[in-house]
């Protein structure tokens, strides 16, 4: 190792340390409860999950010392221009102006207005993140179990590079979503395309899983369409693709997702507001004889119990139109466009393909980030959503990074981690599926950690704009036995 390590664990605990993220930026770091507090990638955990930081806080002094090159890896040179840089690892999107700078705003924040302590845990995402992508790669046969600890300090010097360019540049500027997809372009670089392609992640993995989620989705067909919608938030932290086993799912790991997804039968939603959408639906069907529903959706294993419930919706309101917005890209374990070769042969969405064109609609759009991020998105996303009556959401990525206030929108997700307690105002695997009237913002950051005001926030001011819900057995006929 190049670097010494600041982290054993064990060693670590009570220690401090100062630390430069760019000039005028630092903060005192007690390195012991950060590597507690490590962020999980999908269930991955580094063993020395401070490598990032390490290596950020060293990486002037490393600047000519690079590791010898693996098979297929490419080197990451110091001497990059900015021009080279942002030819590289920039985003392109077609008709989108993609930017960054101060007076750019990056939802939920931009990193210039986090503090240190929000940064250094930030990095610990970085280094699990590279441990997860380069251990599937080596699972899949295309890297050595022996160079992956290597290739993650490789990764780190690249990354640690970026971030120090052009004076900071990209560290003080870019958001969560942003560095997500510069962890993932890094990798691209390092071992080229043909071993990892950025907008083509985990094709396999995500595809087995998505396989496993369709059987498990026969047993979610007759239930009811609220239970559908629980089913289909628990199924958002049941991380059925890091459980898989090659092309299955064990039966103790089986059960393991099941007891996760159905976990708010007995567990209240925090934000309950699914009766609204049912009730948005049929009020605006009554009105206008018609209701367009735009939907964006996250995950592929939870997407299977997404459009188990729109289904549902299409049958009971015959007048409803339900507009997907479907990524080409495939990032991560996201649910993308290829795979609904897959939805339509499995026997439980015949009702989706018969209404194909008539009620359900699909949109293809080109995001190569892990959420869509309103200002980046293409033009036939924005005509879409300004169709709607109103817009589904599903993620708590998606949450921090495509906030609609000009339409009414619902929210699905469940809270997890710290950024998502703090938009929300709510704990770790509290339930939401929220709505947001037109003009409503899901949350206002306006820079440091106590100048948020949470969905929770949102949600109890803008209580005058719902209706008061009636109580089941008062629901009107046409759907009261759908909500039992």
């Amino acid at each position: 190792m190049e670097v010494q390590a600041l982290l054993d664990t064990e060693k670590c605990k009570g220690r401090h340390r100062r630390f430069d993220f760019w000039p005028g930026m630092s903060a005192q770091i007690n390195l012991g409860q950060l590597a507690e507090e490590a962020i999980p990638v999908k269930g991955y955990s580094y063993h020395s999950p401070l490598r990032f930081l390490e290596i950020y806080a060293n990486s002037q002094a490393m600047e000519n010392r690079a590791p010898s090159g693996a098979r297929n890896e490419r080197s990451g040179h110091a001497d990059m221009t900015w021009s080279e840089i942002k030819q590289l690892f920039f985003p392109s999107i077609p008709g989108v102006r993609v930017s960054l700078g101060e007076k750019v705003s990056q939802p939920p924040f931009a990193w210039r207005d986090a503090d240190g302590r929000f940064l250094a845990l930030s990095f610990t995402y970085n280094t699990n993140a590279f441990f997860r992508i380069f251990s599937t790669l080596c699972r899949r046969g295309l890297l050595a179990s022996s160079d992956v600890d290597r290739l993650i300090d490789r990764a780190c010097v690249t990354l640690a590079r970026l971030y120090r360019a052009n004076e900071h540049f990209l560290i003080k500027n870019i958001n969560n979503n942003f560095n997500m997809y510069l962890i993932s372009k890094t990798v691209e670089f390092l071992v080229g395309k043909r071993c990892y392609d950025s907008e083509r992640q985990e094709l396999l993995s995500t595809r087995r899983s998505l396989a496993e989620a369709l059987v498990m989705a026969r047993d979610h067909e007759n239930l009811p369409v609220l239970e559908k919608m629980g089913v289909a938030l628990g199924q958002g932290v049941s991380f059925m693709e890091s459980r898989m086993r090659g092309a299955k799912l064990d039966r103790t790991e089986a059960w393991t997702v099941q007891e996760t997804a159905h976990q708010f039968y007995r567990k209240q939603i925090a934000v309950d507001h699914r009766l609204k959408l049912l009730e948005l639906i049929s009020g605006g069907g009554s009105r206008r004889k018609g209701f367009s529903l735009a939907v964006v959706l996250d995950d592929a294993t939870e997407t299977v119990d997404d459009l188990l419930w729109l289904q549902d919706l299409l049958e009971l309101f015959p007048f409803l139109k339900v507009h997907l917005l479907a990524n080409t890209a495939q990032i991560s374990i996201n649910f993308s466009s290829h795979m609904l070769k897959a939805i339509w042969r499995a026997r439980s969405f015949g009702g989706l393909v018969r209404r194909l064109g008539t009620q359900f609609f699909v949109t293809e759009i080109y995001c190569p980030f892990i959420s869509f991020q309103t200002n980046f998105l293409p033009t036939n996303a924005h005509r879409v959503i300004e169709e709607s009556d109103a817009v589904f959401i599903k993620g708590a990525n998606f949450f921090e990074t495509c906030q609609i206030p000009e339409k009414d929108c619902f929210h699905a997700f469940v809270v997890f981690g710290p950024i998502s307690r703090q938009l929300t105002g709510l704990e770790n695997l509290d339930g939401v599926f929220a709505f947001l009237p037109a003009g409503a913002h899901g949350y206002t950051h306006r820079g440091g950690s106590q100048a948020v005001t949470t969905l929770s926030d949102t949600v109890n001011n803008a209580v005058g704009h719902l209706v008061s819900y009636r109580t089941r057995h008062q629901m009107e006929p046409q759907y009261a036995n759908h909500i039992r």
